[in-house]
């Protein structure tokens, strides 16, 4: 099973907001709603597009990809809406004080 990775300080997120860091090559999109942070991947699976320059919704917890539309829950990866039919690819989170820990696979 694979480790928790530091990825980002819990200050590094605003409440509301999202960012996506780097960790091996790949794209990983934060996520902030209040106290809870999600991550998920940062590639729309319907075609290449950066979900962290899309449009976050904290009160639902979906992330609407800036290409095409598609919204995505971001507790569960599954998309809500087309083109988009696969889901993306989420991550646990811990919290450790202030820093956020992502276990990627």
């Amino acid at each position: 099973m694979a480790d928790f990775v530091r990825l980002a300080t819990i200050h590094d997120l605003p409440d509301g907001g999202m960012r996506a860091v780097e960790y091996n090559g790949r794209r990983i999109a934060l996520f902030r709603a209040g106290e809870t942070i999600y991550a998920t991947d940062d590639i729309c699976s319907h075609d290449y597009a950066e979900l962290s320059d899309g449009f976050f919704d904290p009160d639902d917890c979906t992330v609407e990809c800036p290409l095409h539309g598609s919204r995505f829950d971001v507790r569960t990866g599954r998309p809500l809406t087309l083109p988009a039919v696969i889901p993306i690819e989420v991550f646990e989170v811990q919290r450790q004080g202030d820093d956020v820990l992502v276990r990627i696979g």
